[in-house]
């Protein structure tokens, strides 16, 4: 195995005390705050921005949280990045992504929007991605005014963030919104509801991710009255025509495995350039963890395709 994944599996296992309760064992706000110590370690360093901020997106469900990340090499008129974090729907926020969403706006020369879409079980599925897709349209409009270049967007995100950049896409198509978006950044994210062959093969392992955990997130998600599947939830059941290109990032450590490869292949397959990048020994979420050289190099590539279809040139 990788050495550096190798020896955080075994910080984990001598950090986390073996009766610890799961997260599915906790409510959702006791599982949002053990993220939220979780991940501040890995958010410490990075690149310093030239200016961060928060402000308020208007949505249908009421003012949506978001913060501006602007990088000291961003143009006066930037590439923009929509970014909406993981955390299968349940956990997950600005915050915990504050270093990765850093890492991306340096990267990419491109001003970040990082969102505090509405979080399930409170916010039951649509009315997360209600945020995003109004926060998708919002941004359309005025990302002139955030200093971003209007024909130079991009939309990405990690995990349930993937899954609702792709289902923001499939809204704004469906609903004839104009994509304004050039491209799409995927990383591990969940775009099925079946069992898929990573996920049979996953057993009950738990590592950052386990199968149980995954069904406690999408219950929530979905909640009662929500359909078991459809386009919008598991994205790769979507006629997928039309949507811009997109770059998947995945682990080969990871039950998200298969879903980055056959939805990789089903964009291809309906005419929508897709490049996929599988990292060996990558767990979940791995790009939240800064002293992988994996980490390291999964960035570089997603910086060369944000630049390229974002039509930054690559000497910047």
């Amino acid at each position: 195995m990788n050495p550096q994944v190798s020896a955080f599996i075994e910080m984990l296992k001598a950090t986390i005390p073996a009766d610890a309760p799961k997260m599915w064992q906790l409510t959702p706000q006791q599982a949002r705050e053990q993220s939220e110590r979780f991940f501040a370690p890995f958010n410490a360093g990075g690149p310093r921005m030239a200016d961060v901020r928060d402000l308020r997106v208007p949505g249908r469900g009421g003012e949506i949280p978001a913060r501006l990340y602007v990088p000291r090499n961003a143009e006066v008129a930037s590439p923009g990045l929509l970014y909406l974090h993981g955390g299968g729907f349940v956990i997950g926020s600005i915050s915990t992504h504050d270093r990765l969403a850093r890492e991306l706006a340096e990267r990419l020369g491109a001003r970040v929007l990082s969102l505090g879409y509405g979080l399930a079980p409170e916010h039951p599925y649509p009315q997360g991605l209600d945020d995003c897709v109004d926060s998708a349209r919002w941004l359309s409009a005025h990302g002139e005014e955030l200093g971003m270049h209007p024909g130079r967007l991009l939309i990405g995100g990690d995990s349930a963030g993937a899954n609702l950049s792709a289902a923001t896409l499939l809204r704004l198509r469906d609903e004839g919104s104009p994509l304004r978006f050039k491209a799409a950044i995927l990383l591990y994210g969940r775009f099925t509801t079946g069992e898929t062959e990573s996920l049979r093969g996953w057993g009950d392992r738990e590592l950052i991710l386990s199968r149980r955990q995954m069904r406690w997130f999408s219950e929530a998600y979905t909640g009662a009255g929500a359909p078991a599947s459809g386009p919008y939830l598991a994205p790769i059941e979507a006629d997928l025509r039309g949507l811009p290109p997109a770059i998947l990032v995945v682990g080969t450590l990871d039950p998200l495995l298969s879903d980055s490869q056959l939805f990789a292949a089903a964009l291809q397959k309906a005419g929508v350039p897709a490049e996929l990048h599988v990292y060996e020994d990558g767990i979940h979420a791995f790009l939240q963890i800064p002293a992988f050289d994996l980490t390291r190099d999964a960035l570089d590539k997603i910086a060369a395709f944000g630049r390229r279809t974002s039509g930054v040139p690559e000497t910047q």
